[in-house]
């Protein structure tokens, strides 16, 4: 017994520690071609998100669990990252709880509050989206393609990648002026 709590310690140890030295890197490029796949989900307070009402934006995808604790400060830097491109009205967030915790989901969202939709993938219906570990963030064209991934923590809200998402945001703009 005492050896399975150790390396169950271990492991969430070094899960935080791979988490954390991702936090540094931006986004990795994925083919557009590729389509996600539409999911309609129960909100967290009810009702139901449908993706593909979020079409005409980038799209940023993120998938997390209450019983991480990398995942839950993800949460937050998503919120300010958010606030940032709200005038532009060019970008959403949407966070996917991977389970069943909505009691978890909710009592976490009444400490640290965020103004984006928090939707529950209850039956883990989502995994064909290629997600290895948590948190896992796509960040999906104004069309529905996969543009960029992180796995891993990001540092949501860091100059660098406020930077890198509006030239992502500029250049789209610009490709699409050209066609």
């Amino acid at each position: 017994m005492r050896d399975m709590k150790i390396k169950l310690i271990a492991s969430v140890v070094l899960m935080f520690a791979c988490s954390l030295a991702n936090a540094d890197r931006l986004l990795d490029a994925m083919p557009r071609t590729m389509n996600a796949e539409n999911f309609i989900l129960p909100h967290s307070t009810g009702g139901r998100l449908n993706l593909e009402d979020l079409r005409g934006k980038f799209v940023l995808v993120n998938f997390w669990t209450t019983k991480c604790a990398p995942c839950r400060a993800e949460l937050t830097l998503l919120e300010d990252l958010r606030n940032q491109f709200v005038d532009d009205d060019i970008l959403e967030v949407v966070a996917v709880h991977a389970g069943p915790d909505v009691v978890g989901v909710n009592e976490h969202l009444a400490v640290s509050p965020v103004h984006y939709p928090i939707v529950m993938d209850i039956n883990l219906e989502l995994g064909h989206w290629g997600i290895p570990s948590l948190p896992t963030t796509y960040l999906l064209t104004p069309e529905g393609n996969f543009a960029y991934r992180a796995v891993g923590s990001r540092l949501w809200n860091s100059p660098q990648m406020v930077d890198f998402l509006t030239r992502v945001f500029a250049d789209y703009e610009e490709t699409k002026a050209a066609e």
